[in-house]
């Protein structure tokens, strides 16, 4: 009788997150926290959490120091939620820093560490030859990360992500409470563009690395809810 061979366990899944202390980023630390989707997760933070979890590894650095600050550290899936503060209303040299360049800053340290899928934040509507900046912004960070050798890229492009942030202004009270009245009326291909809750963009990220799909992905309007509701249900 040939012996039997013993079954190999699963590798244990270590996410690595950016941006935890953002309005998605905040959301999407508490979603993995909660869920048996991951062993440990490594928050990458440029003030501590208020946060304890045996789960939890956070590390206060800037995001150039990631792989050096966490050499000693492997990781399986890197969540990247970080955006420049000015958002839709800054110029392109305001976004750039930190939509391009520190993005990438991050991709890199997390393929350094082991990453083989990255998922990242985009808009409905990138495009590098934009002229809004926020969305050329955000097109130039999708090509430059075509070019980078995981296995696995998941690019989400929502509208505007709603939620409670700490300074609101009038324009954005407003858009909180009528753009989720106005999102059934965006049909079509105008439905790319709805706005989402930051809860629910968080459920999607998880739902694009549950879907371990290989290769570039791209999600907006409907194929973004589908994410979200994979990324709800349970581990």
């Amino acid at each position: 009788m040939a012996e039997a061979k013993p079954v190999q366990q699963p590798q244990p899944r270590v996410a690595l997150v950016a941006g935890a202390t953002g309005l998605t980023g905040h959301a999407l630390l508490r979603m993995l926290l909660a869920n048996s989707d991951y062993s440990r997760i490594l928050a990458v933070t440029r003030r501590p959490l208020l946060q304890d979890n045996s789960k939890l590894a956070n590390r206060v650095l800037p995001l150039e120091q990631v792989q050096a600050g966490l050499a000693s550290q492997r990781c399986t899936d890197a969540f990247c939620c970080i955006g420049a503060p000015e958002a839709r209303s800054g110029s392109y040299a305001q976004l750039s820093p930190v939509d391009v360049d520190l993005t990438l800053a991050f991709a890199r340290a997390a393929h350094g560490l082991g990453a083989s899928r990255f998922i990242v934040v985009s808009a409905a509507g990138a495009d590098r030859n934009a002229k809004q900046p926020f969305l050329k912004a955000k097109g130039e960070m999708e090509a430059a990360l075509r070019g980078l050798r995981f296995a696995s890229v998941d690019i989400l492009q929502p509208g505007v992500v709603l939620g409670v942030r700490a300074h609101m202004g009038v324009g954005a009270l407003l858009q909180l409470v009528l753009l989720p009245v106005l999102n059934p009326l965006l049909a079509g291909s105008l439905a790319r563009r709805r706005a989402i809750a930051a809860t629910d963009l968080a459920a999607a990220m998880v739902g694009a690395a549950r879907s371990q799909r290989t290769g570039l992905n791209q999600y907006d309007g409907r194929s973004l809810q589908e994410l979200v509701r994979r990324g709800r249900a349970p581990s």
